[in-house]
């Protein structure tokens, strides 16, 4: 990826050409998946949108999370599920159909903690149509869930029930999960920073901080990075040379704090799946623009619907936990390899060095993203058949892929550019503030982003109407085009 300094060609302000309806990525119709009768599982403490929190408590507990992290866990999947549901779907449209990640790894924390450090039974009911996205997210955690066939119903036939004792879990996720649990229970470390005197302690700490889980992910980033401050600063107010070392962290941003923080310690299960999740969607696309709509999608204020970071300390929490997680995992393949004898584990020393180089090209692309993603964004919106004409190509889907999230990320709801006659403009201006986040202030694209971000301008009924017609056309020749040069090229 290039890191040069670029200057895309500047949106100009005129009324743009007549758009194409809301872009949307063509889909077949999947068939619906279809869960078992239901089968009993004993003393579950299922997790339904009509169950109180509160009640989960009075059960027996002898393991698993803490209460709070509990409450928050079956307070997500409430907010998630049923309070902010589509009234078509009765899920919110877009989770029904793909589950956030970080919402998709939390269930499924969930469901292995308790079935690691727990005794007692516990399920977790969801809509069927998220199922794939849930498989999807428990890859990323290297857990593994059976055929939605194999499991049995929730209420209703369109919901099923995942017990955690379902959930094949790796024999090193379990060892880690178990330690976190002997963290959360042990005797509770000292947590002044101005009271530590040695890195072990500092490490202690964080672990404590982290393996507790009774805060929330913004509150939890905040409130570590406040801790790392304080406690470089009692450093240095110890040190010698006190300027000097005060000097060390002076231009500190929020991410080179959680750089600092997160290399006292490997990532928790969570933090793992959360940064293997957007490393994965990271080196799908390579661009950080999902990742970064993932997070800042699931840190919203719930009463403003605001999230409750800037969007740079967004960027820079994405970027970092990314980063941990990809160095994590590029440290145990080399490690993998010094243990390998290259004349009989030539295939398994390929693997770990296609590992290695995923990762790193993942690092590239969420420290120095390329902006030619957004530069043709518009371009490829819905232009492109496959052959026979029947469907978009992949990268015309990827390009109304992108659009919509920016969409929703920054207007909470998907818009038609038939509605709005500079809706194109504006997203792909927020796409270029999202790529200038992610990269140095020497590398940042110049002239676009928020700057040219104008307030959206609605067409008359009449604009519309004519808006539509034009783009319908449109679409339809290009339709016909493409069909004929397939034809002439068979």
């Amino acid at each position: 990826m290039s890191k040069n300094k670029q200057t895309p060609k500047k949106e100009e302000k005129k009324t743009p050409k007549t758009p194409a309806p809301a872009p949307k990525a063509a889909e077949k119709k999947a068939e619906k998946p279809v869960a078992k009768t239901p089968e009993k599982v004993e003393e579950a403490q299922v997790v339904t949108a009509a169950m109180n929190p509160e009640k989960i408590l009075s059960h027996s507990r002898r393991g698993g999370l803490s209460p709070d992290a509990t409450i928050q866990a079956l307070d997500l999947a409430h907010r998630v599920f049923v309070e902010e549901r589509d009234p078509d779907l009765q899920f919110p449209k877009e989770t029904a159909i793909k589950v956030n990640k970080i919402v998709a790894v939390g269930i499924l924390c969930t469901l292995a903690d308790h079935a690691t450090n727990a005794d007692d039974s516990f399920a977790t009911v969801l809509h069927t149509s998220a199922y794939p996205s849930l498989a999807s997210a428990a890859e990323d955690l290297g857990f593994k869930l059976p055929d939605i066939k194999a499991l049995p119903a929730g209420k209703t036939a369109d919901t099923v029930m995942i017990p955690a004792s379902k959930v094949e879990i790796p024999a090193e996720t379990k060892e880690q999960l178990k330690k976190e649990k002997q963290i959360r229970e042990s005797v509770k470390p000292e947590l002044d920073p101005t009271k530590i005197s040695s890195e072990e302690d500092v490490k202690k700490a964080l672990e404590y901080m982290f393996a507790c889980k009774q805060k929330n992910m913004p509150t939890l980033l905040t409130e570590s990075v406040d801790f790392m401050k304080k406690f470089r600063e009692h450093e240095a107010e110890l040190a010698e040379n006190t300027e000097a070392a005060k000097a060390k962290f002076a231009n500190y941003n929020v991410g080179d704090w959680l750089d600092d923080i997160f290399g006292y310690f490997r990532p928790t299960v969570f933090f793992n799946g959360i940064g293997r999740g957007m490393a994965s969607v990271t080196d799908i696309e390579k661009s950080p623009i999902h990742a970064f709509t993932i997070f800042r999608d699931a840190i919203k204020d719930k009463a403003t619907g605001k999230p409750v970071m800037s969007d740079q300390d967004i960027a820079y929490a994405v970027k970092s936990i990314v980063k941990w997680v990809c160095d994590v995992n590029i440290e145990s393949n080399k490690k993998a390899i010094e243990n390998l004898d290259p004349k009989k584990n030539q295939k398994e020393i390929e693997t770990c060095n296609a590992q290695i180089s995923k990762y790193n090209n993942i690092l590239a692309s969420i420290t120095g993203p390329s902006s030619e993603e957004i530069d043709n964004l518009l371009d490829h919106i819905g232009s492109e058949f496959d052959a026979g004409g029947d469907h978009l190509t992949q990268e015309c889907q990827k390009a109304n892929q992108t659009f919509n999230r920016i969409c929703k990320t920054y207007y909470g709801k998907e818009l038609s550019t038939a509605d709005y006659k500079n809706l194109d403009v504006n997203i792909k201006q927020y796409g270029y503030h999202i790529i200038n986040l992610f990269r140095a202030p020497g590398e940042q694209l110049m002239d676009v982003g928020l700057v040219n971000i104008s307030d959206l301008e609605e067409r008359s009924a009449e604009e519309r109407e004519a808006a539509i017609k034009e783009a319908k056309k449109a679409w339809a020749e290009r339709k016909t085009k493409q069909k004929e040069e397939e034809t002439k090229n068979a």
